[in-house]
């Protein structure tokens, strides 16, 4: 983008790529309807099979191929372990009717003393979720290598968030096929899973990342969930956006002209992201919350999902359990965190400025 078509473009919404067309969002289940382009050489199509050794995804605002591994690792062959109250009960309270959640977890606190030993043993736990760790580049999913060249505003703007979008959906590809499951379904399966949740994984990515090592940053500070704290953190997180902005853009962005274009998003992933610290949430328990809400897909049609995603939700559960038994809503309070984590991210597609997350988590230094 030059510098000539920026200073008649007053607003900051234009910093989404000019030759990306955006889909529309289906109002139901916020699928991404067909059609658009990259760019004019680039089609977006949402053909899921493997063609000459590529898979296509497709999302709100990228299309690539990408390369197939020259290997999978082997699927998980442990059947999932049963439960006394199914866990997905929780989840589908948490997306559809949040004011039933208590009632599972009081259902789930009367039983689950005398339904223990039903649960997934640790060990196997524990094991399922190291292969989630060691197949998940968090680092490099929830954070910029090149920012510098992103916040210059001498080199070609446009081309650059084009290329976010590419890596975005390189690294979000790549994550999937090394997954523990990946030979357990379908190409079009994991094709469609991706398209409809990869802003999700996204917006759940770079908020955890912020919440674990930012809060190191911080020090032995925790996240005590008041207001005056969120609305001193959405301060923050737009005072940081706001010096980003003016390095890409070269031109001052005021704060009042960030609230009225960027501020509901802000506060969507600052709300995500505190309600992550204020848990503590570890490693382990993100990669298994990642999975679980990558699978989340109501009226699939594929046993298959419920069957994975069940597994992993035990894996979670047991990973809580153990490490954490003085907290036993532990495993329901990170469940019902994705209607907050699917509100942000509908934003961030709403906005089509996919890059804040990165910018709100440039100031981390490990």
């Amino acid at each position: 983008m030059g510098t000539r078509s920026m200073q008649h473009r007053p607003g900051i919404h234009h910093l989404a790529p000019h030759a990306v067309k955006y889909k529309k969002k289906n109002k139901k289940n916020g699928q991404i309807k067909q059609g658009g382009t990259m760019s004019p050489e680039k089609k977006m199509s949402l053909d899921p099979l493997m063609m000459a050794g590529t898979t296509s995804l497709t999302s709100a605002s990228l299309t690539l191929p990408i390369p197939s591994p020259l290997t999978s690792p082997p699927p998980i062959t442990s059947p999932p372990m049963p439960s006394p109250l199914n866990t997905g009960h929780i989840l589908k309270a948490a997306l559809t009717n949040p004011s039933e959640v208590a009632h599972f977890r009081q259902k789930l606190d009367n039983t689950v003393s005398s339904t223990r030993e039903r649960v997934m043993p640790y060990p196997v736990a524990q094991a399922m979720i190291r292969m989630l760790i060691d197949c998940d580049d968090f680092e490099d999913i929830a954070t910029l290598k090149n920012l510098d060249d992103l916040l210059d505003h001498k080199s070609d703007l446009s081309t650059k968030l084009c290329q976010l979008g590419d890596s975005i959906s390189i690294k979000l590809v790549q994550w999937t096929k090394r997954l523990p499951f990946y030979q357990e379904l379908p190409v079009e399966v994991h094709t469609s899973l991706l398209t409809h949740k990869w802003h999700e994984l996204l917006v759940l990515t770079t908020s955890a990342y912020q919440a674990i090592y930012g809060l190191q940053k911080l020090g032995s500070r925790s996240s005590d969930g008041t207001e005056a704290e969120f609305h001193q953190e959405v301060s923050n997180n737009l005072c940081t956006l706001q010096t980003c902005l003016n390095s890409m853009m070269g031109r001052p962005i005021t704060m009042d002209q960030l609230r009225q274009e960027v501020g509901v998003m802000v506060e969507k992933i600052t709300h995500v992201t505190l309600a992550l610290r204020k848990i503590k949430i570890q490693i382990e328990e993100y990669v298994c919350l990642k999975v679980i809400a990558m699978l989340n897909q109501p009226r699939s049609g594929h046993k298959e999902l419920e069957v994975i995603q069940e597994r992993y939700m035990n894996c979670l559960r047991s990973f809580c359990e153990t490490h954490y038994p003085s907290q036993p809503s532990r495993y329901q309070d990170l469940l019902v965190r994705l209607p907050d984590i699917q509100a942000a991210a509908a934003k961030l597609l709403e906005t089509k400025m996919l890059y804040v997350p990165f910018l709100l988590n440039s100031t981390i230094n490990r």
